[in-house]
């Protein structure tokens, strides 16, 4: 499956005339490499040198004792610590033809301790292949949608352990937290709209605060390197509004256009569609407010919804395989 990726990324290398592509991988940004590879950077970062044929090197700014557990999570040909990311692929690519580019996945985000020696050595050369990647990147393949699945389900099980009569945050996020840690979640994220009727603004929770009677949770959740996202509202006496807003959400998710068939309970407030397609795990590829393009047929996303219900807003989320000529395919 790793080869396929890879093969797939050199085949579109070599058509656009790239002598090597560069990825950086750090843990706010580990997807690219973890897509082509499995390796995550949990503490540290790395770069990726792939040539248009053969197995890819990483350079990893880990010290040697990390190296055998490097090599038996990843798939790659050769791991080199290195001290210095920039000065170690310099090596890698100043021999190579005058004429080969450089590739670069999002060259504008590269750090500068990276991007420095590169410009020195490569100058005009230096290209961001962010486009090429992305053409290869989506739609998902099976093994992906899998994992993502199984993401979903630990989201799913982990709101489900939210105790019934909940009074405070720190009884959510708790339950939260040990659901999907005994259920081998490797990262969660969690924000909180603790009180629906005060605001619906998710956010990362300081300290606690008392919960109303309407509250939004919403868990970014990794597995084996594949994201998911999910939103729920929560109540101890949820009002049957809610349910009529879940059925219209569910169809529009996965309707052909982005649109269901029939009007929403309500207004339509906000909607975004994120989608891996470069180095960070989720990317907005549609919104309400832009970009609006069309998203390819099988392309693994997280939709996220409000509604302004006329007994007050509701929020969802999770993930969806987009659909084409048919209907798309909700995870959650």
């Amino acid at each position: 499956m790793l080869d396929g990726r890879l093969a797939r990324l050199q085949a579109r290398m070599r058509e656009a005339g790239l002598g090597v592509l560069l990825i950086y991988t750090s843990f706010a940004r580990p997807s690219a490499v973890a897509w082509l590879t499995h390796f995550v950077p949990y503490w540290n970062e790395g770069l990726l040198v792939v040539p248009p044929a053969g197995a890819p090197t990483l350079l990893a700014a880990f010290s040697k004792r990390m190296h055998d557990w490097i090599r038996s999570v990843s798939h790659v040909g050769e791991v080199r610590s290195v001290a210095a990311l920039g000065r170690a692929a310099v090596d890698m690519v100043e021999n190579l033809p005058a004429a080969s580019a450089v590739g670069v996945i999002e060259l504008d985000a590269l750090p500068w301790t990276v991007a420095e020696p590169l410009l020195a050595c490569c100058g005009e050369r230096l290209t961001d292949a962010s486009e090429l990647f992305a053409s290869i990147r989506q739609p998902a393949d099976d093994t992906e949608i899998r994992l993502a699945q199984k993401a979903a389900d630990i989201a799913g099980r982990a709101i489900a352990s939210i105790p019934h009569g909940a009074v405070r945050a720190s009884e959510v996020l708790a339950a939260i937290e040990r659901s999907v840690r005994h259920d081998g979640a490797e990262e969660v994220l969690q924000r909180i709209a603790p009180d629906l009727g005060g605001g619906t603004t998710l956010r990362r929770l300081e300290g606690d605060c008392h919960l109303g009677g309407r509250y939004a949770i919403e868990l970014s959740i990794a597995y084996k390197a594949a994201w998911v996202r999910v939103a729920r509202c929560l109540s101890p006496n949820a009002p049957p509004s809610w349910k009529q807003a879940q059925r219209w959400t569910s169809d529009w998710a996965t309707g052909t256009t982005g649109v269901s068939g029939g009007p929403p309970p309500g207004a339509l407030a906000f909607w975004t569609l994120e989608a891996c397609v470069g180095t960070r795990p989720f990317s907005v590829v549609g919104s309400a407010i832009g970009p609006r393009g069309t998203v390819a047929p099988g392309t693994l996303a997280c939709y996220a919804v409000q509604l302004q219900l006329a007994d007050g807003p509701w929020l969802s989320g999770g993930p969806v395989v987009v659909g084409g000529e048919g209907p798309g395919r909700l995870l959650a």
